[in-house]
């Protein structure tokens, strides 16, 4: 017979995210969340430049405007609406 004993499960906390382009920390709103900002993860293939890699990015929103308005498509966007109205 097995007795098994419940342990509570260690879940990491991001305490914080720095834009890998300006450096900036991306602030926290006053309910302790962060401010919107977009996280890019990436595992690069085969005969890519970066073989065998993950790469991992943030941006804060005002890089990333700057970033996108540098595109030459620009990026999709859509609308969405949220349960509690938008």
């Amino acid at each position: 017979m097995r007795t098994f004993i419940e342990r509570p499960a260690v879940v990491p906390e991001l305490a914080d995210v720095r834009c890998n382009l300006c450096g900036r920390n991306v602030e926290k709103n006053k309910l302790g969340y962060l401010e919107d900002h977009i996280s890019i993860n990436k595992m690069w293939g085969y005969h890519s430049p970066f073989d065998g890699e993950a790469h991992a990015v943030d941006l804060c929103v005002d890089c990333y405007r700057g970033l996108a308005s540098q595109f030459e498509i620009p990026a999709q966007v859509e609308s969405v609406e949220y349960a509690w109205g938008s």
